[in-house]
């Protein structure tokens, strides 16, 4: 599909009671199930994202106004700015997972680990 559904779908998994808000152009979009959920709150347009998939969303220069709205219906938006930050995050990921603790020397864990803090430090 897309980058922003693909990483949508990745994010539902991790945390499904948690909305988000992706940035796409010059606007705010909420895509999927959080579409229908938000408009519980505040009506947004409803439009087609893919052929199955509905987004809605806003300008990015009301974006603290929206904000503001979420926050007095305690609702747990994350505003996600860029997709290709998050891929990055998914890369430290895999490196982690992709160490054999069993067959890791001490030696070859404090590479690891520094390997680690770097990649952190990129992402940040």
């Amino acid at each position: 599909m897309s980058k922003i559904y693909d990483r949508y779908l990745e994010l539902k998994e991790a945390n499904a009671d948690k909305m988000y808000l992706f940035r796409a152009g010059k606007f705010y979009i909420f895509i999927a199930d959080d579409c229908d959920k938000i408009n519980d709150y505040v009506v947004l347009k409803k439009v087609n994202f893919t052929n199955s998939v509905l987004k809605c969303g806003f300008p990015e220069n009301v974006l603290d106004d929206y904000l503001r709205i979420f926050k007095n219906h305690n609702l747990d938006v994350e505003v996600i700015d860029s997709v290709e930050e998050k891929n990055k995050e998914k890369t430290l990921f895999e490196y982690i997972k992709a160490i054999d603790l069993n067959a890791t020397t001490p030696l070859e864990a404090l590479k690891h680990l520094e390997k680690i803090q770097n990649l952190a430090k990129k992402n940040n």
